[in-house]
């Protein structure tokens, strides 16, 4: 696409065009276009929410009319707004007031005591109902001193009378304490559902331990809120969203009862961001009911179709072409993981997706998984013919060479999940994967050397969605150990910014007017405290968001007193 330079953008904006002037005009900044790597400018107007001139201070000032307000940013940087590419937006409303069993650094459980002491003050309010389920999210198996999920023994010593599960930090496992069980309906003669394991120990006894599809019980027992109860989560979650300078952001498994709570929510113009949400393959026929397809209400997007292949690599459930390196509890040395789609149902699902022109996005970790997808992908292209339809591979953890060669000429975008390589990297290599695989993990590389578009996510709730992060683990790959994992698979800052910014627009087919700091593109932006390509590598996760502008106007500003 041909870019004119910023200063003629600027000139073909005169005074004369606005009768008031512009809205708003932001001077002394340090604007980050993302239009390439070396495009800067100092000063932007808006108006009604839409950028209308970027260039230095003196031309953008001429926007200036009596109305008009005047910032200065004081040499703070100005990027576009932070487009999470993929996450689970919805999955915050019933865990934004509970309890995070997170590990250091996110938070401060590393051990099977440090659940039961969080629980147990939890279990001590007097005000709990024991008629629900209580639900705790993110304790990690692979960073507990013990190296071990609890069972329902373990939660059992202090939840009491209460109902409770605690889901794992991937979202594919959690272990439910007995009264748990018994109130998500499973005992010891519950079969396995399809696509999920519900572990038992050697006599055939419950552990407490759910796999992928067994823990959609735990969702569907869930406790229904209030009104009131929803709008006040929903503002906290977009906050939260707004605090880590994110504009748009997704729901990438939407059930319906969180699409209906997400559409009254954007029918009642409360939304501060925008929200694009991805439909339960299983629900794909009552979501077109409630809203269809690709309509818009307020910021509030059904954009498409969300498939799950398969589980977690750091849960070992994902779906691999050669078996773990170390195989997980009781399996045989060649186990491999499932696939929770098998080929059949995902060539049915990817053509009716196509027939309802729902773009899709198919949960793939394990390179046999990413197979399964690609297959039914080629497929459909040759029965109903190739558009341009977007296809995203989300998280791609152990895709292969030969795929990422595949993915580029079927026109598919990877979502890469780089957080692994610090968050996981070192369990990985020494138990999930092995020292090669595990170095090409999230393989940034090979789609860089093969032309191949991709956007990077942090999969919220599993880690908190912050773009810092995600774009420092992007570029730089270290493990909790210090180890560089995957040195060929680095990229660069710029390369990083574009991931959550124009690459991430042009996954949404929203790249016309989102991604960039260019005139005609809606007034989304990020305030930081440093530029993140020009601060040391190791550095840009240190960087703060000090605003998040959404369409003009402020929805996050840091307390800097």
């Amino acid at each position: 696409m041909k870019r004119f330079p910023l200063t003629l953008i600027a000139a073909l904006i005169t005074p004369s065009v606005f009768a008031n002037g512009a809205d708003l005009i932001f001077t002394n900044a340090d604007v980050v276009t993302v239009t390439g790597e070396n495009a800067r400018a100092q000063a932007v107007a808006i108006k009604d929410g839409n950028i209308v001139a970027v260039g230095s201070n003196q031309e953008i000032l001429k926007q200036k009319g009596k109305e008009t307000h005047v910032r200065d940013l004081q040499g703070k940087t100005l990027a576009p707004g932070f487009i999470d590419s993929h996450g689970h937006f919805a999955q915050y409303l019933p865990l934004i007031e509970s309890e995070f069993l997170y590990p250091a650094p996110m938070g401060n459980v590393n051990s099977l005591e440090d659940i039961n002491k969080q629980m147990s003050a939890y279990f001590a309010r007097p005000d709990l109902d024991k008629d629900i389920i209580h639900v705790a999210f993110g304790y990690d198996d692979a960073e507990l001193k013990e190296k071990r999920h609890p069972t329902k023994d373990d939660l059992d010593k202090f939840s009491g009378d209460y109902n409770f599960c605690a889901v794992h930090i991937s979202g594919h496992l959690a272990t439910c304490n007995s009264k748990g069980l018994e109130f998500i309906g499973f005992n010891n003669q519950t079969p396995n559902p399809d696509g999920g394991v519900i572990r038992r120990d050697a006599n055939g006894d419950l552990t407490g331990v759910l796999e992928e599809s067994a823990v959609y019980a735990i969702l569907g027992n869930l406790p229904q809120m209030s009104q009131e109860d929803a709008i006040r989560r929903f503002g906290k979650v977009q906050d939260m969203y707004a605090s880590y300078g994110i504009t748009t952001t997704q729901e990438g498994l939407a059930t319906i009862p969180a699409l209906k709570a997400m559409k009254i929510m954007a029918e009642n113009n409360l939304m501060k961001i925008d929200l694009l949400a991805y439909a339960k393959w299983l629900d794909l026929d009552e979501a077109v009911k409630l809203m269809p397809m690709k309509s818009t209400i307020n910021g509030f997007t059904l954009a498409g179709v969300k498939m799950v292949g398969d589980g977690s690599p750091q849960g070992k459930t994902a779906y691999l072409s050669t078996p773990y390196y170390e195989p997980p509890h009781s399996h045989a040395y060649d186990y491999h993981g499932y696939p929770v789609l098998n080929q059949e149902e995902m060539n049915h699902w990817v053509e009716t997706a196509y027939k309802m022109n729902a773009q899709i996005l198919s949960h793939s970790n394990g390179d046999a998984s990413a197979d399964i997808l690609l297959n039914a992908v080629e497929r459909a292209d040759e029965k109903l013919g190739k558009e341009d339809r977007r296809t995203v591979v989300i998280h791609a953890q152990t895709t292969r060479f030969d795929q990422v060669k595949r993915m580029q000429e079927n026109e598919m975008i990877p979502s890469f999940f780089p957080a692994h390589t610090y968050f996981w990297g070192d369990f990985h290599k020494s138990s999930v994967l092995g020292p090669w695989r595990a170095s090409n993990i999230s393989p940034m590389g090979w789609a860089n050397s093969n032309d191949l578009m991709f956007t990077i996510h942090m999969d919220a709730p599993v880690l908190f969605p912050d773009m810092m992060t995600n774009m420092w683990s992007a570029v730089n790959r270290v493990t909790r150990s210090g180890e560089t994992l995957g040195e060929h698979h680095k990229i660069t800052p710029y390369q990083a910014l574009e991931a959550v910014t124009i690459n991430a627009a042009y996954q949404n087919f929203e790249e016309t007017t989102k991604g960039t700091i260019e005139v005609g593109k809606r007034a989304d932006f990020v305030v930081l405290d440093s530029n993140p390509l020009e601060v040391a590598p190791l550095d840009i996760n240190q960087i703060q968001v000090l605003e998040t502008i959404k369409d003009g106007k402020t929805v996050f500003q840091r307390n800097q007193g």
